[in-house]
């Protein structure tokens, strides 16, 4: 394809008026460069392209093998916020045919920031409405909007006691702590906390999942508690995945160094390195992974890495707030990326292009089509 063709094309996706033809021509395009070895493609800069391109979905069945995305799609999409992803597509399928929505009796919008503040005295806030966040306000804290668009909540006074911040199934929240330590809680979790740091320690509880930027402070290392383990840090960037329903927590460094406990168990991680504790046997590991897909849900976005449907349909459960018929869930693998701020047909319509895995939503459940 000429450059000027691909220029072309690339300018009418940046604006919003390229068709799903053109769009699919684009990034089969960028599919062939890659594989070529190409690193000089136009990539993404502009607000909002990433509600109007494909992402590819590739899956993956019993031993058949398969090719994964190339980390180049991935560091595009991390740094631009385009889901610029090659079309890796089943023998016979149209690399122009777009992604059909999923046939479903209702739709569910994606999750939004909210959540809701237990104060030590046990009043709660709702965060997220104008009203109770001017509540919040007069009760020495801030809550705000960044100029990244999120909104932050900060501990702003000398408070005693505990607070308690709770995400709801479709909802997520930044918070800023009171040492300018930085959590970003996704879907369905809550992190217990003390309004002012004191003592040798700074000690929070966590369920579910949370992404931190700890705020260095050699003399009061932080602690972060779940139900099963918890992890000790001076200052440093990590994630910890440590939903109920999930088969293992999951401790992901990506700046620093981190201490797991579990039990008689204790491992330190260096970055890129994942922590594993199994919850039925109580085993601990580790192994290096990407660990920009641990934070993908940060970003903006799912990232799957061969992952099973049974685990995609739960991520998504949490953030469309639906839950899933995990009976009829056949084991297919997936490959790609979805982002997050799509309706819940969008992204179970870019699982349904690889033509096998057709779904239902009806009465809040998802369920497979036969």
């Amino acid at each position: 394809m000429e450059q000027e063709t691909l220029q072309l094309l690339w300018e009418k996706i940046s604006n919003g008026t390229a068709t799903d033809q053109e769009t699919a021509l684009y990034l089969r395009h960028c599919q062939a460069a890659e594989e070529a070895g190409e690193r000089t493609l136009p990539v993404p800069d502009t607000k909002g392209v990433e509600q109007r391109m494909l992402a590819a979905i590739h899956q993956r069945t019993g031993r058949r093998k398969t090719r994964r995305i190339p980390r180049y799609w991935y560091a595009a999409a991390m740094l631009t916020g385009l889901i610029a992803l090659a079309i890796y597509l089943r023998p016979g399928r149209s690399a122009e045919k777009a992604p059909p929505a999923a046939v479903a009796q209702q739709d569910m919008p994606a999750g939004t920031d909210k959540a809701v503040l237990t104060l030590a005295n046990g009043k709660k806030i709702t965060l997220g409405t104008a009203q109770d966040e001017a509540v919040a306000r007069q009760a020495g804290l801030r809550v705000y909007r960044s100029d990244s668009g999120e909104i932050v909540y900060e501990a702003t006074g000398s408070g005693s006691g505990f607070h308690e911040i709770t995400t709801p199934r479709g909802g997520q929240y930044r918070l800023v702590l009171q040492d300018g330590s930085k959590v970003w809680l996704n879907a369905a979790s809550s992190l217990r906390y003390p309004a002012t740091f004191t003592g040798s320690t700074r000690t929070v509880e966590l369920k579910g999942e949370a992404y931190f930027e700890i705020a260095a402070n050699a003399r009061q290392p932080f602690i972060v508690h779940t139900a099963v383990q918890e992890v000790e840090v001076l200052g440093t960037h990590f994630n910890v995945n440590a939903y109920d329903d999930n088969a293992q927590v999951q401790t992901t460094l990506l700046q620093g160094r981190v201490s797991v406990h579990a039990g008689n168990n204790k491992m330190i991680l260096q970055p890129g390195e994942q922590a594993s504790l199994s919850h039925q046997s109580g085993a601990l590991s580790k192994a290096t992974v990407d660990a920009n897909t641990a934070v993908a849900w940060k970003n903006g976005y799912f990232i799957f890495n061969d992952t099973y449907l049974t685990a995609v349909l739960q991520q998504l459960s949490r953030w469309y707030d639906v839950t899933v018929d995990l009976k009829t869930i056949p084991k297919v693998r997936y490959n790609g990326v979805i982002p997050r701020n799509v309706p819940l047909s969008k992204a179970l319509g870019m699982l349904e292009f690889t033509g096998d895995v057709k779904f239902n939503v009806n009465n809040n459940m998802i369920s497979i089509r036969h």
